[in-house]
């Protein structure tokens, strides 16, 4: 996010970066952070010590979305009032109570989606249960659009292994919960190498939005 806050700042962008107050102390711990990015912070319920200090992943998770939403709206609120009112809220797809937040202030929302487009595709699909779980058959291929043939130990750990890690399968194909209310939707990759999967998802998703940077 960092980075890509960045890229918006050289493009004339006016960027506040927004992370939680546990991961600012860190940022601030190690590093001098960006003198022309500001930084703003919300709350994910566990200031002190973040995912940590919670009784699990499911419990952290469900408290970010309480905690989490009311002080992003509370720094919607603040920032409205300032020299530079919020646009629009890019924001992790991982976190798609971001968008919620956003449209309750009419707002405009872009979700970023931080994985491969390669990955999207299969969580997707699993997400929309196109794509059955668990697979039967562990030596079939298994057949997406604008992907090659895979099999079953190509696939991420959560859906190889399914049912080992319920708490970060339910977050990342959650990510896909709202995501056609998005206005953009972003993706974190490079067309030359993801060619036929960028295409497939930029025909899936009618909001979603070519970048191209320039070296």
């Amino acid at each position: 996010m960092l980075q890509f806050s960045k890229l918006l700042h050289h493009k004339g962008v006016k960027v506040t970066l927004v992370s939680t107050v546990f991961a600012y102390n860190k940022l601030m711990q190690n590093t001098s952070g960006c003198s022309y990015i500001p930084l703003e912070t919300i709350s994910d319920g566990h200031d002190q010590g973040g995912s940590a200090h919670a009784e699990s992943v499911d419990a952290y998770l469900e408290r970010f979305w309480q905690v989490g939403s009311q002080t992003l709206a509370q720094l919607i609120e603040k920032l409205l009032s300032s020299e530079y009112p919020v646009d629009c809220i890019v924001y992790d797809a991982m976190m798609p109570w971001s968008l919620d937040v956003a449209k309750k202030y009419g707002i405009l929302g872009a979700s970023f989606f931080t994985q491969s487009c390669a990955v999207d595709s299969i969580l997707y699909h699993v997400h929309k249960g196109l794509f059955t779980l668990p697979v039967v058959d562990d030596q079939s291929e298994i057949s997406l659009p604008g992907l090659p043939p895979l099999k079953l130990f190509d696939m991420p750990s959560f859906v190889y292994d399914f049912g080992s890690y319920p708490a970060i399968f339910k977050m990342v194909v959650g990510q896909f919960s709202n995501v056609e209310k998005a206005d953009w939707v972003l993706c974190n990759t490079f067309y030359e190498l993801e060619k036929q999967v960028s295409t497939w998802e930029k025909l899936c998703f009618s909001n979603f939005l070519w970048l191209q940077y320039e070296s």
